[in-house]
């Protein structure tokens, strides 16, 4: 009896230490790291988030084929904002309280980006813009950031590049009144060309029109007379993706053939497919190209994964989705790094959403992203440009420009207030 009370003694021992290692065991289980993105996949948007989400995809993909982040796995988790700021917000509350992600990416203009950047900001939790470039949009606070660089340095660069590389001091700027991205790069590339040209009205003419118009003939014409009166050299087009083929076609049609330049939202499928002949020959400053100079293999294999799925290169907008995503994650491989794994592990989710805002504060994404990326205390980034040519119906690399090359030493870079 006794012998049989010992035997079931040592049973119920270690019963109760496999129990207890198997629970400890499944406690320190690698957890699913939840990122969210909110993405307009119906709406006016929709074209650009698509692409924003699928290279975003790509990188997850990659990056838990090689274990992750220290072997934790990371999940995005999508939701379509259907092109609504009020939906953005509703769908940020709903990853935040639902789902509990520990940060988020999305959005494509400042209306949407702010709608949930505020969300997440009162939440205490990063959101990242994907490719809205108002410069505002990190003001929202501190838990705000940008992937691309905001419009007081695209309207730099190219106010720069057109004077210095093109060798055009007086342009026609089709201004969209109805869009914060149309209105805002056209201020600023006027007054960077003030600036560069040393000239009083380097652009003389401004032809306004609305998001979405459909018919420019009569801003064409009275443009017309003005292009060989004023000495107006070249058309800028700040425009949204299918607005800058429709008025290129238009332009073209009306029998104006001098050239055209476009700002990032040029930089899709809709250019040629809408534009065909008329655009043949435009440049255009953009984000990103896969021939741009010192892209690490990582972007490239994540391009070349992007071209197999999709049947298309990685535009500007498939890079600032990879790029937002890819800063949250170097920021989690940084912190994770830093603090360590038991650290993660006994952290609470709202520690933890603090912990990756202050590791992309000070973030340095190096290869992780398609170029370097750091961020300044308002929360923009500082990058590159890269220029594209339009030729064969192609978008073709054409030249790289870096933030010391368009920010001459004093220039002020600080957006209008």
């Amino acid at each position: 009896m006794r012998r049989f009370k010992l035997l079931m003694i040592f049973f119920v021992v270690m019963l109760f230490m496999f129990y207890s290692l198997t629970v400890l065991s499944i406690a320190k289980d690698k957890e699913v790291i939840k990122v969210g993105a909110i993405f307009s996949l119906t709406g006016e948007s929709a074209q650009q988030d698509i692409t924003s989400m699928r290279a975003a995809l790509v990188g997850e993909e990659l990056l838990n084929a090689k274990g992750g982040i220290y072997g934790y796995p990371i999940s995005i988790i999508v939701v379509n904002g259907e092109s609504k700021p009020a939906v953005f917000a509703t769908k940020a509350l709903r990853l935040l309280e639902s789902d509990l992600i520990v940060a988020g990416f999305g959005g494509n203009d400042i209306g949407v980006a702010t709608a949930a950047g505020t969300v997440f900001q009162d939440a205490k939790t990063t959101f990242i813009d994907v490719m809205g470039t108002t410069p505002t949009i990190p003001l929202v606070g501190d838990y705000m950031f940008m992937s691309p660089a905001p419009d007081n340095d695209m309207g730099r660069a190219v106010a720069k590049y057109a004077y210095e590389k093109l060798g055009y001091d007086t342009m026609a700027i089709f201004k969209d009144v109805a869009s914060a991205y149309g209105t805002k790069l056209t201020e600023y590339t006027i007054h960077f060309l003030k600036e560069f040209t040393g000239k009083k009205d380097p652009v003389p003419v401004v032809p306004t029109y609305n998001t979405g118009d459909t018919d420019y003939s009569a801003q064409i014409t009275r443009l017309k007379p003005d292009i060989k009166k004023l000495g107006i050299q070249a058309i800028f087009l700040p425009s949204w993706p299918n607005d800058v083929p429709t008025i290129a076609k238009q332009l073209r049609e009306l029998g104006i053939d001098i050239p055209l330049i476009g700002g990032d939202a040029s930089d899709t499928k809709a250019l040629h497919d809408i534009g065909g002949d008329a655009v043949e020959g435009m440049i255009f400053c953009t984000h990103f190209d896969v021939h741009q100079p010192g892209i690490s293999d990582s972007v490239k294999e994540a391009a070349k994964v992007y071209r197999e799925n999709y049947g298309e290169e990685m535009d500007a907008s498939a890079a600032m989705g990879y790029d937002a995503f890819m800063i949250i994650a170097k920021a989690l491989y940084d912190l994770i790094g830093e603090k360590g794994e038991e650290w993660w592990y006994a952290a609470s989710l709202a520690e933890k959403r603090t912990a990756v805002k202050d590791a992309i504060a000070s973030i340095d994404t190096g290869t992780w992203t398609t170029a370097p990326v750091t961020f300044t205390p308002e929360g923009w980034p500082t990058r590159g440009f890269v220029w594209k040519q339009v030729k064969g119906g192609e978008r073709i690399y054409l030249d790289f420009q870096t933030y010391d090359d368009y920010t001459p030493e004093g220039t002020n870079v600080l957006p209008f207030k």
